[in-house]
Formats: structure tokens, sequence, C-alpha cells
């Protein structure tokens, strides 16, 4: 199995933080449970709809999940969707990140998801692609657990550094 994690934004970034922060499985497990639940009881889902996920305090959406085809369950807060897109708005209003993905479901509450299938995840220079796949945009990161693929241009790494991946200690 492979595990790739992503960062969307990084400021003043200390690795070590912040695998300590993604390494808790726990809301994967949550999601992945509530995925297998909302599809065990879908009734008859909606067409191409679109729920904001997130609002800034002016109203403006800042993050909106669209599906081909979805249920909402009303006392979980779950979303379960088919041809799923979640796009992130930046300050101007225009998407900054996206993620694509077969099927997910999404917890509305803590804005965290679970990809069932494959997914596939641009931000900026930045693809992301893999089958198995947590997301959360409030924390800002993906989490791929199988066939994972990165590709990416404009980076620039110094040979002469290494990465500290918080596994020096």
């Amino acid at each position: 199995m492979s595990i790739v994690m992503m960062v969307f934004t990084a400021s003043a970034f200390s690795s070590s933080k912040w695998l300590a922060e993604r390494n808790d499985d726990g809301d994967m497990m949550r999601l992945r449970k509530a995925y297998a639940q909302c599809v065990a009881q879908l009734e008859s889902p909606a067409e191409n709809v679109v729920f904001p996920l997130e609002t800034l305090p002016d109203g403006t959406v800042k993050s909106r999940l669209m599906a081909k085809r979805a249920q909402m369950f009303l006392e979980s807060g779950l979303i379960w969707g088919e041809g799923i897109r979640v796009e992130q708005y930046g300050k101007d209003g225009k998407v900054d990140s996206y993620l694509v993905a077969d099927n997910c479901v999404v917890d509305r509450k803590t804005k965290t998801g679970w990809v069932e299938g494959d997914a596939m995840m641009s931000y900026g220079n930045s693809i992301v692609k893999g089958r198995g796949v947590h997301f959360s945009v409030d924390r800002e990161f993906i989490k791929i657990f199988s066939k994972s693929e990165i590709r990416t241009s404009g980076l620039k790494i110094d040979p002469a550094k290494t990465l500290d991946l918080g596994r020096s200690k």
C-alpha cells in the first residue's frame, strides 16, 4: 500500500508537526464506515446538485461540492455523491484547487471526505491522483492510500539540503 499526502498551502512549514497532525486515521476510518452506511441507505439520489461546504463571513462561497448524483443525510450532515467535484476558491473568487472523484462521502460539519474510488486533485502546478483518498478542506490536505501519482512543475529542490519528514527522531 502506498500512502501519499499533499499540502494545499504552507507557510512556516514544519514537516514534523504536519505529519503528527495527519497520522491519525480515525477520521478516515469513520468516513469509510459512513460511506458504506450511506450506500446502504440510498433511496433516490438527486441529479446535478451543488452544495456549499464552506462560506466566508461575507457569505461568499469558499468551497463547494458538485455531483452528478448525490444524497444528503440530514441527521449526520453527510453527503454521498457520485461524479464529484469539490472546488476551493481563493480571495479573488477563482478556483484555487479542486478534487474530482468517482464517488465519495463528505461530512459538511468537519469538511472532510472519503473517496472510495479514483480521485484527482489539482493545486497550482501540481496534480495528485490515486485511489482510496481522505481529504480535509479545513486542514488543507489530501491523503492517498493506493495507486498514487504526483505530477508537479516549477518545484525547485536543492540537492545539498535534506528534507526532514519527522523521522529523524
